[in-house]
């Protein structure tokens, strides 16, 4: 039976908020007690180990650097059992004097910065002596600290575009990490004595924070890169876990990546970072659910390895409460969910002290203002002490695979249900011109309206569909007269089917950012009143777009075109050339566009003579 449909949530919350004590008195870390993998679950020795831990930062920046020790300490107190620290910093050789001494490991490929380490090694020290395991990431995906666009700068390569995946493929860049790697693994802990690779407060190597791929060329340089490295740290390690340091997913593409990259068997753990209130298709208690259903299902009945999400959090620089809920049901139900359904482990973002204004996730050691979401934690962690062990989500089965356990579609309404403002041309056509971005509903994997330079566009990723609706034009009025708009509830009575009906939009295929790869286009598929008029291969994403003309001249379709409301949809259908799809409007630049090239999105009939 359900415990949330036998206590109810209401008196669930407020037993998990008032009755739990504290935490008790961490102890530190026995030799020996390395953390290690039994099926989809953590063990030390015999034991289970499921954790709530915290994502900290002790080696960057001027405030955190002095108080690192502070930060260390602050964990236990909340019961808080594992970090997550960035054990990275990546600078050009005539790095600054601060830079030096408050956020860089190395000033250039090989100039490595001492102190630096040593600070990692007071932190590994502190931690063991409070009871506190830590993930180190040795790595960025992103340009914070350096990461892979330094490595790439090192190189003399560029990291715009797609170029971020040349990090993954080029012997340079690869040369680099594993010099970072092997300095790791050789180090003895300067303040305690044992080596990095025998200290049990290290539980496991991250490759990488948040390593994301686009292409299928970057997919399969990046798993032979997390191949490698994590071979390389098992030769030289045999005691740590090894984790591949993924984004997570919403999209299916990224889904069956995810899956493909944790089933290697270098990798001994699932991860996943979940922002809810930032992620495809909104946030809701329930499609948060979805989420955390599907990754554990995929976790334990596909991949069969422990799950952790890596990085969660939601905002805490604003009201103390988000649709409606106080902002610590959100963590509540999030971890309420993940350990029903036998999640290992989560780490919040970002546990630091006040820096003297609100940060987006903070969660501060050193003032109030989070005590809230603070408690939450520490009476979960306390939970998990006590053996906590809510009943079995029944969503979750062997029987079920890898199965959706969410919509991987995300559906926005327009704000104009019916199109009818008709404009006749020279002759006898009756044009109809619509905003790309008043749709009567975009459904796709990913998907929204750029307003932006050059030029605004609808977007939509991988799969789904834009559907317009519009209304036949009036009859055609006497010459030199302007048509009316048609009365969309009431449409007028029977009048000639169109000659033809051209359909005119400027199309391309959506990757993110500006840039796709050559074979990086889509097929899309045209319907009129949901029946197939015109399929076509639109170019890869640049940005910009091509103008296509699709004509109808079937007799069946005109005659229905001929009164009444209809709809226009553009498809893009699964498949090996499904890459999304943007649909180009106005020019937005500030330097003049070539003429009639870009504009909204338009229908032509043409009458017969």
């Amino acid at each position: 039976m359900q415990l949330r449909h036998v206590l109810g949530p209401a008196l669930l919350w407020a037993l998990v908020a008032v009755v739990l004590p504290a935490p008790g008195q961490a102890e530190p870390i026995p030799d020996g007690a390395f953390v290690r993998t039994r099926g989809a679950e953590f063990v030390v020795g015999d034991k289970p180990f499921r954790f709530v831990g915290a994502n900290i930062d002790p080696l960057h920046g001027d405030i955190n650097r002095p108080r690192a020790a502070e930060i260390i300490r602050a964990l236990p107190k909340d019961g808080l059992t594992v970090a997550r620290v960035w054990v990275l910093g990546e600078g050009l050789p005539d790095a600054s004097d601060w830079s030096r001494r408050f956020e860089l490991f190395r000033a250039g490929p090989t100039d490595f910065i001492e102190d630096s380490f040593i600070l990692l090694d007071q932190v590994l020290a502190e931690a063991r002596q409070v009871g506190v395991r830590v993930i180190l990431t040795l790595s960025n995906n992103w340009k914070d600290y350096g990461g892979a666009p330094m490595y790439l700068r090192w190189a003399g390569l560029s990291s715009e575009g797609l170029g971020l995946e040349e990090f993954y493929r080029n012997e340079k860049t690869r040369a680099f990490f594993r010099s970072h790697l092997a300095r790791m693994l050789e180090r003895k802990n300067s303040i305690t004595g044992v080596r990095y690779v025998d200290d049990p407060t290290i539980f496991a190597w991250e490759l990488m924070d948040e390593s994301t791929v686009l292409t299928s060329a970057g997919q399969k340089a990046r798993t032979a890169w997390i191949a490698e490295m994590a071979r390389l740290i098992k030769e030289r390690d045999p005691h740590h876990l090894v984790s591949a340091g993924l984004l997570g997913y919403s999209m299916r593409a990224e889904r069956a990546e995810w899956i493909r990259t944790h089933q290697l068997p270098e990798v001994d753990y699932c991860d996943s970072h979940l922002y809810m209130q930032s992620s495809e298709g909104g946030i809701s208690l329930a499609r948060m659910r979805q989420f955390l259903d599907d990754r554990a299902q995929l976790a334990r009945y596909v991949i069969g390895k422990p799950l952790v999400i890596g990085e969660f959090g939601f905002r805490t620089d604003g009201e103390p409460q988000y649709l409606g809920l106080p902002r610590g049901r959100w963590f509540q139900e999030l971890l309420l969910r993940l350990f029903r359904d036998q999640g290992a482990g989560a780490l919040v973002w970002i546990y630091q002290p006040y820096h003297g204004r609100p940060r987006d996730y903070g969660i501060y050691i050193d003032r109030p203002d989070t005590d809230d979401v603070r408690a939450i934690l520490r009476r979960f962690a306390e939970q998990l002490q006590k053996g906590f062990a809510p009943p079995p989500n029944p969503r979750l089965s062997a029987a079920r695979k890898d199965a959706l356990l969410y919509d991987p579609l995300i559906t926005l309404y327009g704000t104009h249900p019916v199109h009818d403002s008709w404009q006749r041309l020279p002759g006898s056509a009756m044009e109809l011109a619509i905003p790309v971005g008043q749709y009567l509903r975009a459904r796709f994997e990913r998907t929204g309206v750029w307003d932006g330079q050059p030029v605004a566009h609808a977007y939509g990723a991988d799969t789904g569909s834009y559907v317009y609706r519009f209304a036949s034009p009036p009859a055609a009025p006497p010459s030199g007269a302007r048509a009316r708009p048609a009365k969309a509830a009431r449409p007028v009575g029977a009048r000639a089917a169109p000659a033809a009906v051209e359909i005119e939009a400027r199309l391309s295929s959506e990757w993110p950012g500006a840039v796709a790869p050559a074979d990086g286009g889509s097929l899309i598929a045209v319907l009129l009143d949901g029946q197939l008029v015109a399929e076509r291969q639109v170019i890869a994403d640049d940005g910009l777009g091509q103008r296509e003309r699709f004509t109808v001249t079937a007799p069946a379709v005109l005659a229905r075109l001929a009164t009444g409301v209809h709809t226009l949809t553009f498809a893009v259908r699964e498949g090996p050339q499904a890459h999304g799809l943007c649909i180009y409007g106005d020019w937005t630049a500030p330097e003049p566009a070539p003429a009639g090239e870009f504009t909204p999105l338009l229908i032509r009939f043409l009458r017969r003579k």
